[in-house]
């Protein structure tokens, strides 16, 4: 054959293997370039066959070996525990679930998100879950209970988004012998509670710590031992819920902690106190109470009380048992009539208009500053209006730091730390601490108020001081 023939052959077949080889390697594009002993899986120094790349359905199903909104039906305390997992609903079948019975011959570790710890016997705790929905069916009752005295029934720690809805929990002893409460919660964000019957003998029916966003809606807390609630450093809203029975020491034990209860009841209720008896400013707490009823312990005791604390509010709208002679001006609610300033006729503001809202902080720093518009003592009930010549205002930034600009027009600096979507805790340079809570206006707070206008309520020094 022709030398140029072959020279032309011999390429042709190395332009073939070349091509080929390139082939073979269009799955690398992008990868970096290793040695053998990087790629290998076999003998170091030498290349395998088993050093293939990992194929994509590898990867897809270990993400998604939990689906996000997985329905999971459970008929036993076992199976309830360990379908516990992010992004799952469980739905527990009409019955009793003993948690306890269980646990006795679970592992320490029931699953990632599960696991069990000793009191005087086995207690369930659930941690680093986010965005867990645990109900109950519809068609029957679901108990959950536990047995040890000093266990909470359930307990949850560093934990999101978590809805929990038509449930009965409570522990199996007789009422008056426990040391653990209903449901307990530690640094925990954004809790649901809907349709459940909370009872001793639990110490409390909810104990959280450190934990912000927990709303409470037709709720029954009933038969505890030792309050209703018992709060630190949290924010909790109660709705048309019930509080019935309970014996103890503080009714609401709150410590750093904001409370709103709105269409609640309270009725039946005994013990050492209804407010914080340990109340002092370095662990400034308040509460506010909308369209609810107070036995008549519970209306004796605020009587008492309520001169003691000064962050505390209730609104006229609230019914008292005895009213004429247990509810004295200490607990008198603000006077809704016209009252004339000096330059203008001002109206109080109606707080049965307003509604605990959540925000973000872009939209607390959205506004340039918030105007102070009434004043009211919170001892007294008195309310005092601002004046077009003294007018006071709130100023937030993005860094933390904000200004409340005073009479005299001297600023004090002070930082705020969100507490929740509906509140948020100031620390003024000067030494002084405050709780902020958001409200929004359904319309008609003040003549032609907006609906969805947001008030900011401040409970400073003995008052609680209304901007918008």
């Amino acid at each position: 054959m022709n030398k140029k023939l072959n020279i032309c052959a011999f390429g042709l077949v190395l332009l073939l293997l070349v091509s080929l080889a390139g082939c073979g390697g269009a799955s690398d594009k992008g990868e970096p370039d290793g040695t053998p002993e990087q790629t290998s899986t076999g003998t170091p120094g030498q290349t395998s066959a088993a050093a293939a790349p990992i194929l994509p359905e590898t990867s897809a199903s270990s993400e998604e070996s939990v689906a996000e909104d997985e329905v999971i039906h459970v008929k036993t305390a076992g199976e309830f525990l360990e379908a516990i997992a992010p992004g799952v609903v469980i739905e527990l079948e009409p019955g009793t679930y003993n948690l306890t019975e269980y646990l006795r011959g679970a592992s320490d570790n029931v699953s990632d998100y599960v696991s069990r710890s000793f009191t005087d016997g086995w207690q369930a705790e659930i941690h680093e879950v986010d965005k867990l929905t645990i109900r109950g069916a519809e068609d029957g009752k679901v108990e959950v209970v536990s047995e040890p005295r000093y266990s909470d029934v359930l307990y949850f720690n560093d934990c999101s988004d978590i809805i929990i809805e038509n449930i009965t929990f409570g522990h199996t002893i007789e009422q008056g012998n426990c040391q653990g409460a209903v449901l307990a919660f530690d640094y925990c964000r954004k809790i649901s509670l809907d349709g459940l019957d909370l009872y001793g003998c639990g110490t409390y029916g909810v104990v959280a710590d450190h934990t912000v966003g927990i709303t409470l809606k037709d709720c029954i807390i009933r038969e505890c031992s030792y309050g209703i609630v018992d709060l630190i450093g949290s924010d909790t809203v109660f709705e048309d819920c019930v509080f019935r029975d309970n014996r103890g020491f503080d009714m609401l034990s709150l410590s750093g902690s904001f409370a709103h209860f709105e269409d609640c009841s309270f009725n039946g209720n005994e013990g050492d106190n209804f407010l914080p008896a340990y109340y002092h400013g370095d662990n400034e707490s308040g509460a506010r109470f909308e369209h609810c009823t107070f036995g008549s312990w519970e209306s004796a005791r605020l009587n008492e009380e309520w001169k003691d604390h000064e962050s505390f509010v209730i609104g006229e709208d609230c019914q008292f048992e005895n009213e004429d002679s247990n509810r004295s001006e200490s607990t008198a609610s603000t006077d809704y009539s016209e009252e004339s300033q000096e330059d203008g006729v001002f109206l109080a503001l109606d707080m049965t208009r307003l509604k605990v809202a959540s925000f973000d902080a872009k939209v607390l720093t959205a506004e340039e500053y918030y105007i102070l518009y009434e004043i009211i003592d919170s001892k007294s009930g008195e309310v005092n209006f601002e004046t077009s010549d003294d007018v006071r205002s709130l100023t937030f930034e993005e860094d933390g730091r904000g200004c409340f600009w005073t009479d005299n027009e001297k600023g004090r600096p002070f930082n705020y730390e969100m507490n929740s979507s509906y509140s948020c805790s100031i620390a003024f340079d000067d030494g002084a601490k405050a709780n902020g809570v958001f409200y929004a206006d359904q319309g008609g707070a003040l003549p032609d108020s907006e609906e969805g206008s947001i008030w900011l309520a401040l409970y400073l020094e003995g008052e609680a001081l209304w901007f918008y």
